[in-house]
């Protein structure tokens, strides 16, 4: 027989035993409830089991056929030699535009200069050097480490680079770059020295 020990201090989670042994119902507790939700579980299973098996003994349902599809026209596109809408101007046939542009051009007849062989980044200024009768020469350093002289009009760099001024530090020049449409752009650039 269980009897309550002392009503005032009413604690569930110790009862006394008619032979003064204790029960802590914890986990009787938390048990229980676990019982009940995991018979919920089972009940909610046989619930879908049940379903199922209903669905699998009805008599299956025809499916309507898909629509026929609609008889289109053929289109002849008419307009295939005007502009495209979805072309900037600018960027259609870049070869036609180069020819009909009258705007920058690098001379590609006159020839090369050693210094054009090399990307600009490549190329060293060491300094200036300038003649008894008073003209400048730059001088620049290659990969390989010799120096070449160059005066204003020389060219050098891959990007058609024209020296228009040498100074003690640097030598600026005019390069002719493409301009991402058809045609090419002077950019102004400089060598400068590292001393500087």
């Amino acid at each position: 027989m269980i009897r309550l020990k002392n009503l005032s201090n009413f604690d569930l989670s110790s009862l006394s035993l008619s032979m003064g042994k204790s029960i802590n119902l914890k986990p009787v507790a938390c048990l229980s409830i676990a019982m009940l939700l995991l018979a919920g579980c089972d009940n909610r299973i046989s619930l879908a089991e049940e379903k199922m098996a209903e669905i699998r003994r009805s008599p299956s349902q025809k499916i309507a056929p898909p629509p026929e599809p609609e008889k289109v026209e053929d289109f002849v596109y008419s307009a295939s030699k005007e502009r495209s809408p979805f072309m900037p101007p600018n960027l259609l046939n870049p070869a036609e535009q180069d020819m009909n542009s009258s705007g920058v051009k690098p001379d590609l007849t006159r020839n090369k200069e050693e210094l054009e062989n090399y990307q600009l980044s490549e190329l060293i200024y060491r300094g200036i050097l300038v003649s008894p009768t008073g003209e400048q020469y730059g001088l620049v350093q290659r990969p390989d480490g010799s120096v070449a002289s160059v005066k204003v009009g020389d060219h050098l760099g891959t990007d058609y680079g024209r020296i228009v001024e040498i100074t003690a530090t640097q030598i600026n020049l005019i390069e002719i770059v493409p301009d991402n449409r058809s045609g090419f752009v002077e950019k102004p650039q400089s060598l400068v020295s590292p001393a500087s």
